[in-house]
């Protein structure tokens, strides 16, 4: 045992830089383990112990900035995980935010922090199936004009990519990001309804080949199974929660406008 302190201790006088990036290694793994904690405690809805382990997560944040491996991280990407920490934190320790919210942005830090350490495979590359396979769903709901089938299913697409959007932003170009933007804006604006079923079907054939482009960037990662069956059980709880919103909704819009049609002078 005492050989091998005495070797270690060698070798990172020998060599310094490698010694300097394997201390940085370090940090920042156990930081992304903090992060990970953090997300299975909320899973399991002890809010309370993921506030801990958070603030830890904050206090060796600060002691690996100190200790002279804020190389680990840009300053932007230090921005971005303080960012995230705080919207997490803020979420847990209210009362009054839905455990999938909580979860969210459990989910959202914890792929941040993944994204951040990892060369290859990141986490959010597995949502790719869920997401990419939301267009054939679209597609059919524009082609039968459905459009509450379509909202439904927009919904989600939007909620599963809100969740790895931060991540992307570490992994991604912004030129990139940007058109996939500027397409989901145009699908979000109320004249998207009003085009005719060729263009939205070309719009979302736009949007679907950005994505495509951003997912094939990285390999497929094999990802930890329970962060992505927890999303995806997620994701369909929102998306429950907005059918639901979205059916009440439809259905006042219907009823206006056959009263309309009704009070109309004949």
């Amino acid at each position: 045992m005492i050989r091998k302190v005495i070797l270690c201790m060698m070798l990172a006088l020998v060599f310094p830089a490698a010694g300097l990036k394997a201390k940085e290694s370090s940090a920042l793994q156990e930081l992304t383990e903090l992060s990970d904690t953090v997300f299975q405690l909320t899973r399991q809805s002890q809010y309370e112990e993921a506030v801990q382990i958070l603030q830890y997560f904050e206090k060796r944040l600060k002691a690996a900035e100190k200790d002279g491996t804020e190389d680990m991280m840009t300053g932007s990407e230090i921005r971005q995980v303080s960012l995230a920490y705080h919207d997490t934190l803020k979420s847990l320790e209210s009362e009054e935010v839905a455990h999938q919210e909580k979860f969210k942005a459990a989910a959202q830090f914890r792929m941040l922090m993944d994204a951040i350490e990892s060369d290859h495979d990141p986490l959010w590359s597995s949502l790719k199936k869920p997401i990419m396979d939301s267009f054939s769903a679209l597609k059919a709901g524009i082609q039968k004009e459905d459009n509450l089938t379509f909202r439904e299913k927009w919904n989600h697409f939007l909620s599963l990519y809100d969740t790895i959007y931060p991540s992307l932003t570490i992994d991604v170009s912004p030129k990139q990001l940007k058109s996939v933007s500027n397409h989901i804006a145009v699908v979000e604006n109320g004249g998207f309804q009003q085009m005719t079923e060729s263009s939205k079907l070309e719009r979302l054939t736009l949007l679907e080949k950005d994505l495509e482009d951003v997912f094939d960037q990285v390999e497929e990662d094999d990802a930890d199974p329970s962060l992505l069956w927890v999303i995806l059980t997620t994701g369909s709880i929102i998306l429950s929660t907005l059918t639901y919103v979205g059916f009440r909704k439809y259905k006042a819009e219907e009823d206006r406008r056959r009263k309309r049609e009704k009070d109309w002078p004949k």
